[in-house]
């Protein structure tokens, strides 16, 4: 494994220009994805539509990919991008790594490579839920990104299978009718582990050395490994400028989505979220910071700390105690092999 700094002094096959959000937790995500992999292995990348993807890949005039000005003449720096459609990156990444061994094996391919596949939560959890799923039971040996917003920001802020209870989204509006997301998350990473991913993470570069060395884990997994990036986005969760990578840090600490890694035979583990819900911040804290949540609480005047507000205590008690079984299940799911 390689040391923290050395990860940090790679070149990142993620570049300037983007035209993702500023502060955007996605970029930060793909900068540090992108130095773990210039590990001196060729790199392909598949990414399906996405935020990512249209904010990075608008050929001929927006392309932040790629190590260095110009290409490398050095094989292992190089790396090569493939653009899909909303649920192909699996599949995709499963093709290209399928054909890279075959070359290998007949000697038209020198040395193994890498393939890492990217895609939103909209993409890989609900338009592409079955070729996500078919990947990891077909053992492919790919790591699989999934930048997780809780929403298709990409084409309106519309809910997606991983939005939190209550969450205001264009979909699922605060009205008299509704009050916000009524659905709880697809247990995704339940999923991934039963249909038989060899490592199956939750963290973000909130965490920073967790965050690299659990991608560089993925990369060396000998069968599918997935990470879920949970990824808060400015523009639809509404909350202000600088408070990207804290709000992904509380989000963990609280229990909304616990920072967690699991590989299979070994087990895994819940980092930096406590089993006890006293012993972790307030979720209202987490809540008050975003404005998707404003019809759920509101700042005391007073203490200067959120709380729930008048006539919607109920409603924040079941989101609090969803979040208790959210960390539970966490905590079970470490415990398998």
């Amino acid at each position: 494994m390689s040391g923290y700094k050395e990860i940090a002094l790679r070149d990142s096959c993620f570049r300037p220009g983007s035209t993702l959000c500023p502060g955007c937790m996605e970029s930060i995500a793909l900068q540090n994805v992108g130095r773990v992999s210039d590990n001196g292995t060729k790199t392909i990348f598949t990414i399906g539509t996405s935020c990512a993807e249209v904010s990075s890949l608008a050929f001929p005039n927006v392309v932040a990919w790629g190590r260095g000005e110009g290409s490398p003449d050095d094989f292992a720096k190089s790396f090569s991008i493939i653009h899909n459609v909303f649920e192909s990156a699996p599949t995709l990444a499963e093709a290209a790594r399928d054909v890279s061994d075959m070359l290998l094996e007949h000697g038209a391919l020198e040395r193994p490579i890498q393939v890492i596949a990217a895609s939103g939560d909209g993409g890989a959890l609900s338009i592409g839920l079955r070729s996500l799923l078919h990947t990891i039971y077909r053992q492919s040996r790919i790591t699989m990104i999934v930048l997780v917003n809780e929403i298709f920001a990409n084409t309106g802020f519309q809910y997606s299978p991983a939005t939190t209870p209550f969450a205001e989204t264009s979909t699922t509006p605060v009205g008299a009718a509704q009050m916000g997301n009524p659905r709880l998350p697809l247990d995704y990473i339940h999923l991934s582990i039963a249909a038989g991913a060899g490592l199956v993470a939750q963290v973000s570069p909130a965490h920073g050395k967790l965050f690299v060395k659990t991608i560089e884990r993925a990369l060396a997994c000998p069968t599918t490994a997935v990470v879920f990036v949970p990824a808060p986005c400015i523009s639809g969760w509404k909350f202000d400028d600088g408070e990207t990578v804290h709000l992904a840090e509380l989000g963990a600490q609280c229990g909304t989505y616990p920072a967690f890694v699991w590989e299979q035979g070994k087990g895994g583990s819940v980092k930096d979220c406590a089993l006890e819900a006293a012993e972790r911040p307030a979720v209202e804290e987490f809540l008050g910071l975003q404005r998707r949540f404003h019809h759920m609480v509101q700042k005391d005047p007073q203490s200067g700390k959120f709380a729930a507000r008048p006539g919607r205590e109920a409603d924040v008690e079941r989101l609090k105690a969803w979040t208790q079984s959210n960390v539970e299940r966490l905590y079970r799911l470490a415990e398998l092999r």
